[in-house]
């Protein structure tokens, strides 16, 4: 169980043998790392179900292997399975197949306002040589090249690791490092791709991997969805950071980030205001439009990108009045 998606296992995986569960994508929302919020978008889980299938099939064209198996219904899909192994457990040793490889591989194309980034530079807790970027970026800027990061994936809180320390708690050679990198960006760029076809910008994303049982890696969770990937229209957000931004501007987002600094956990003492009616239709419009828009398949006959991020531009601009 997620905070957005639920998974059934029908068989489980073992140290030989990929299992099978299915996804099932719920209209819930998850912000800041709280959990389930109050409210729902209607129509969220299948746009993000159907989006994500349409990725996986596309990227299966590019040789890109995913534990993708089938459409079940608008919101469900079969997936296979690989086994957790928690590194911080020892469970995970070198030479074994068929899990999920403890990372989250982050790929950025440019740094759009609210970008972890500009927060972790800051702070200091990365330097421009790491990034690879020769000056102090600024909020919007595009990059000549994509930027990777790695974070942790089965922590409490995930964390940024170097690429050393992401081989060793993930028990992949260098080797396996660089395709793991070359498979990411390979993602990145069909994505990249795909949402300047339909007038989006693709700013950033993030992906997972598994190992088979024949240690060969493959896509897993999902990919390119409005959840996991952040685009934008004419500089404005399309994807869930509309969300992020509106609870940036409510008093509970500063109790949060208090709890946060003093280690009291994320939010659990005070509890997330209701999004505004006008924000849940444009937030479901969003994930409609952009979602028929990039699979070409219609199902709710929903707005156009533009005339949806014109709505939320209108939002916008009515509450900063306000």
């Amino acid at each position: 169980m997620g905070s957005v998606k639920d998974l059934t296992v029908s068989e489980q995986a073992t140290a030989d043998l990929e299992g099978i569960g299915v996804f099932r994508f719920t209209d819930d929302y998850s912000v800041f790392d709280y959990g389930k919020m109050p409210n729902t978008i209607p129509n969220k889980g299948e746009a993000l179900c159907r989006m994500a299938t349409y990725n996986f099939q596309e990227l299966e064209k590019l040789g890109i292997k995913s534990h993708f198996r089938k459409l079940i219904s608008g919101n469900e899909m079969e997936v296979d399975l690989v086994r957790v192994l928690f590194p911080q457990k020892g469970e995970l040793k070198p030479g074994m197949g068929n899990y999920l490889v403890p990372l989250e591989i982050i790929f950025r194309n440019s740094l759009p306002e609210g970008s972890s980034v500009f927060k972790r530079l800051a702070k200091g807790r990365i330097t421009l040589e790491e990034l690879g970027l020769e000056k102090m970026p600024e909020a919007g800027e595009k990059l000549t090249l994509p930027i990777m990061d790695v974070s942790t994936k089965l922590e409490p809180t995930d964390r940024y690791l170097t690429w050393e320390e992401a081989a060793e708690i993930s028990c992949l050679n260098q080797t396996e490092i660089e395709d793991l990198k070359g498979k990411a960006l390979e993602i990145n760029d069909f994505l990249t791709k795909k949402a300047r076809e339909i007038g989006l910008e693709h700013a950033d994303g993030k992906i997972e991997f598994g190992i088979n049982p024949q240690r060969e890696f493959i896509l897993v969770d999902v990919c390119g969805t409005l959840d996991e990937n952040r685009f934008l229209y004419n500089g404005i957000n399309v994807s869930k950071q509309i969300l992020r931004d509106y609870y940036k501007t409510t008093p509970w987002y500063e109790t949060i980030e208090l709890e946060k600094a003093e280690g009291k956990g994320h939010g659990e003492f005070t509890t997330p205001p209701l999004l505004p009616k006008e924000l849940i239709e444009i937030t479901s419009n969003m994930y409609k439009s952009v979602c028929e828009t990039w699979t070409g398949e219609k199902h709710w006959k929903a707005p156009s990108i533009e005339e949806t991020m014109n709505q939320y531009k209108a939002f916008l601009e009515k509450n900063m009045e306000a």
